[in-house]
């Protein structure tokens, strides 16, 4: 089956089976990950978690971060 034609069909699927469909997708590539690739996630997640319960670093509201990072991103055309 063409590549188009499963996309044609996948957009005939729900919201819910659409995310579904992804999450499984996401699923198989992880499959060909590094072994370590995981452990060293984990290991920058406990870090920042770690930086955030000692105060350590300043929590910014995901539409400020956003909105700087916009104005970076124009900056630099």
């Amino acid at each position: 089956m063409a590549l188009e034609a499963v996309i044609e069909e996948v957009l005939k699927l729900t919201a819910e089976e659409r995310t579904e469909l992804v999450a499984r997708l996401l699923d198989s590539l992880d499959d060909n990950a590094d072994p370590g690739h995981e452990a060293a996630w984990t290991e920058v997640i406990d870090r920042r978690m770690k930086d955030i319960a000692e105060e350590r670093v300043e929590l910014v509201d995901a539409a400020h971060a956003m909105a700087q990072a916009r104005a970076v991103a124009a900056a630099r055309r």
